[in-house]
């Protein structure tokens, strides 16, 4: 056995994460879906006088209040996607410059 014993103290980190974190979350959660809604709103709409995609009558034919809602969710759902992409590849960015140092020592 060795005459030396290296002992390290480190800190215990909270074990959930901070109610406000979870606020911004959920609030960027319906942002997200109501700005990715509106643009599917724009997009199907411009799409109808432009004629950029042609869309089949299944998808065309919605409920009475909104003749174009399915196409609509389509569109909102991979908006959506690309919304919640961005925000994570803009999290994974400013974690990356701004995380704990201490953090990056115990990965090594």
């Amino acid at each position: 056995m060795g005459r030396h014993q290296y002992q390290r103290d480190v800190q215990d980190e909270p074990a959930s994460v901070h109610p406000v974190w979870r606020g911004i979350g959920f609030l960027l959660l319906g942002v997200i879906a109501i700005m990715s809604y509106a643009g599917a709103n724009l997009l199907v709409e411009a799409n109808k006088t432009k004629g950029w995609i042609t869309v089949p009558t299944d998808i065309r034919g919605g409920v009475g209040w909104a003749p174009d809602l399915y196409a609509e969710l389509i569109v909102m759902f991979f908006l959506m996607m690309i919304g919640f992409g961005l925000i994570t590849i803009i999290y994974s960015i400013i974690y990356k410059i701004s995380r704990p140092r201490d953090l990056f020592r115990l990965l090594k």
